[in-house]
């Protein structure tokens, strides 16, 4: 099974917390999320760490995602996370058609397909005031 990470824009973090306050999967799974390939944003992690992300206790931030664990983004850094994203859309308009990222045999079309379903999804949350959460491998 290939390694992913999932973004999923929330409203209030309190809706996918459990009684254990812990990020309950299940509810979270219920918004509306997307998987987007492990290489791809290993590809992109330079420029990922231009924008800061906080952990679900709010106590801790980082540049770009938490790796492992549970990222929010929001506000500013949501949009700054957007905008990157969406320059390296067109980077990856200019890659040839295939072996862009020659280990994982991905080609154009399908990093073009992933980047504009996240694209989508955090231009949704932007314009209506919205959280991303962002799950690790």
């Amino acid at each position: 099974m290939a390694l992913v990470h999932e973004f999923c824009i929330i409203e209030n973090l309190d809706d996918v917390i459990n009684i254990d306050n812990q990020v309950d999967l299940k509810k979270v799974y219920q918004y509306r999320h997307i998987a987007v390939d492990d290489a791809i944003i290993i590809y992109m992690s330079n420029t990922l760490k231009w924008f800061i992300s906080t952990n679900t206790a709010k106590t801790k931030t980082t540049k770009g995602l938490f790796y492992y664990g549970i990222s929010l983004i929001e506000s500013d850094n949501l949009n700054t996370f957007l905008k990157i994203v969406g320059v390296w859309k067109e980077l990856f308009n200019l890659a040839p058609e295939v072996n862009i990222i020659p280990e994982f045999n991905f080609d154009k079309k399908y990093i073009l397909h992933k980047i504009e379903e996240l694209i989508k999804l955090l231009e949704y949350a932007s314009t209506n005031d919205k959280i991303i959460l962002h799950c690790g491998i």
